[in-house]
């Protein structure tokens, strides 16, 4: 497991509106915008597409299904305290959906008394006013987050199409903690979000009626409920007992005009997901065994008038896992796991996972381990979303089977302190992970423009390297961070890489913090050339960013320059493309925004 901390305010500062930024301060990590229009993005780990990637919130899976592309731009910064990556199949403590890897979110608790407003924007359009509180009296304690994100269109190319959507979005995060003794605490969280994201035609969102000339515009209206629920109680020092539960209700609305002919099509319903668990985690020296029960349903009910066949999808499933670390000696430490899920009416999933520490040293270490994964199908994936789910038929259970996948991770880390104000971190690792017949897009042949999802006629792999180097030095961190992956689709005897996949990418950045006073930051990024859809390669590409803070007293004055050379995709290319000659189906592989300047302020209170 990797933990980000310190980068959290960092990235806040960036972008306090949004986690992808955040996300993207660990090697092999990568967000993918998936739509040039309304700016929907997904994360994608060693390569793989962005639905084999899980996300959290504190252990809970609140974020898939019909909101998986929207919830990395959804999902605030400013109330997490840490954020856990484990890349590589990650299924038997969190079920089914993790194939490439996980991000659990962990939110702050009160631990201490904080208040924080923290005002931003930026010259592109964006406003943020994003308020947090942290307070503890006695046995009670709360946290609260309320945000109000705007974002006027952005045109950055000047083609009259949106590179940046109109956006408003409110977002409102309670929880409450009750601290009964020592041993029992219980905390009670929600969310609940509103979103207007609407981008396309800039005549038609300055009201322009549409014609056969401007006729393109997208609308997604949003609303989320969320609730979590967490009780923890240690019978002692050995033995503990969790109970999680939670449920998740996300509407969305879709409106898109494609074509000329006018038409607006609308794809619009309710997903409903619940999770329930009970986890003992009984401690014996260094052997820790976690064992539990869980079940989890997704449900998704179609309210859309207008297709003649309605895409309802449920999911329900038991799980029940135990995860045992153990010492062999003192250099060796194993981890070993087994989880089954049976899948209510479908089928049962067994998932081994195992893994080994070997502690040469205090300073040297190697890790190597592997496990099993699957994921089932549905038709929430990248390609039905660019379509707007038009002429997208529903799952045929009966042909369609779930995605199952094997794969391992293996690296040697080295990290040492050199006195008291310098270190070194090196981590090298290898991967890879083998996915049998994924569920692909196809036309079905009977009727033109009419799709379905079958599983492909073979397999998808995923192999390379990262590596990862931190230096400190006083008050100086650099970090640099480089990733080759090789993704190939091997379907029907043929192979060919995985679309927007670079096989090289590098990215790092140097950090200079004195405490309480200043903080000034330089990164950058690169990226080899991708492959498209078409056969096509991209151009190789930079970007490089600045963002400087200043503390005087209980004020905090932020400025950000992101991607200063101005490189975007529209510099090389339209984003026009078939069959409407619109963004639509453009595939996105560099910054459209081109340039970026925001500024704000923090007040601690």
């Amino acid at each position: 497991m990797e933990v980000l901390t310190e980068e959290i305010d960092e990235a806040s500062t960036m972008d306090p509106s949004k986690i992808a930024h955040l996300i993207t301060h660990s090697t092999g990590i990568q967000v993918q915008q998936t739509s040039a229009t309304s700016n929907t993005a997904n994360v994608r780990i060693q390569g793989l597409d962005g639905r084999y990637t899980q996300i959290l919130k504190d252990g809970f899976p609140l974020y898939g299904g019909f909101s998986g592309s929207l919830s990395i731009m959804q999902i605030p910064p400013l109330d997490l305290r840490q954020v856990e990556y484990i890349k590589g199949g990650a299924s038997t403590l969190y079920g089914g959906g993790a194939i490439s890897g996980l991000i659990n979110l962990i939110s702050k608790e009160p631990n201490s008394e904080e208040t924080l407003l923290h005002l931003n924007a930026s010259h592109i359009g964006a406003f943020d006013v994003n308020a947090y509180m942290s307070r503890r009296i006695g046995k009670l304690g709360f946290t609260l987050l309320g945000q109000r994100n705007a974002q006027t269109y952005f045109d950055a190319d000047k083609d009259g199409f949106t590179d940046l959507p109109q956006l408003t979005k409110y977002n409102l995060n309670p929880k409450l903690f009750f601290y009964f003794t020592d041993k029992t605490k219980l905390s009670l969280g929600g969310t609940f979000t509103n979103e207007i994201r609407q981008g396309g035609d800039i005549k038609l969102l300055n009201h322009q009626y549409a014609d056969t000339i401007h006729f393109y515009k997208e609308v997604n209206d949003i609303n989320r409920v969320t609730t979590q629920l967490k009780l923890d109680h240690k019978f002692n020092d050995k033995n503990a007992i969790t109970v999680r539960n939670s449920f998740n209700i996300f509407h969305r609305g879709l409106e898109i005009t494609p074509s000329k002919a006018l038409q607006q099509y609308r794809f619009s319903g309710q997903q409903l997901s619940t999770f329930s668990e009970v986890a003992y985690t009984f401690r014996q020296k260094e052997n820790v065994l976690i064992t539990g029960i869980n079940f989890y349903s997704d449900n998704f009910w179609e309210d859309s008038l207008q297709s003649p066949i309605m895409r309802n999808e449920e999911y329900k499933t038991i799980g029940a896992f135990a995860n045992y670390v153990f010492d062999i000696g003192k250099k060796i430490s194993i981890e070993s796991g087994f989880r089954g899920d049976y899948v209510i009416d479908e089928k049962f999933f067994a998932l081994p996972r195992v893994s080994a520490l070997f502690k040469w040293t205090q300073k040297l270490t190697t890790r190597i381990g592997g496990g099993m994964g699957y994921r089932n199908p549905t038709i929430f994936n990248q390609e039905a979303e660019l379509l707007g789910y038009q002429n997208v038929l529903p799952i045929d259970k009966q042909k369609v089977i779930a995605e199952q996948s094997y794969g391992g991770n293996a690296d040697i880390g080295f990290k040492t302190a050199i006195g008291d104000k310098c270190f070194i971190n090196i981590n090298q690792m290898f991967f890879f992970t083998y996915l049998d017949k994924p569920v692909i897009i196809a036309d079905t042949g009977s009727a033109s423009g009419v799709f379905h999802f079958i599983n492909a006629k073979g397999y998808t792999q995923s192999y390379g390297g990262e590596t990862f180097f931190k230096f400190g030095f006083y008050n100086f961190v650099l970090f640099v961070g480089y990733t080759y992956t090789n993704a190939t689709n091997h379907f029907n005897d043929t192979i060919s890489d995985l679309t927007l996949t670079p096989h090289h990418s590098l990215k790092g950045d140097l950090l200079y913090a004195l405490p309480g006073k200043w903080r000034i930051g330089i990164d950058y990024e690169f990226k080899s050339s991708q492959s498209l859809s078409n056969g096509t390669k991209t151009k190789d590409f930079w970007t490089f960013g600045t963002v400087v803070e200043y503390t005087w007293k209980n004020y905090t004055f932020f400025g950000n320059v992101e991607n200063y050379t101005n490189f975007r995709q529209t510099n090389l290319g339209s984003l026009r493309s078939a069959p409407y000659n619109t963004p639509q189906f453009t595939e996105v592989w560099a910054p459209l925004d081109g340039i970026v300047l925001n500024a704000g302020l923090k007040i601690r209170l």
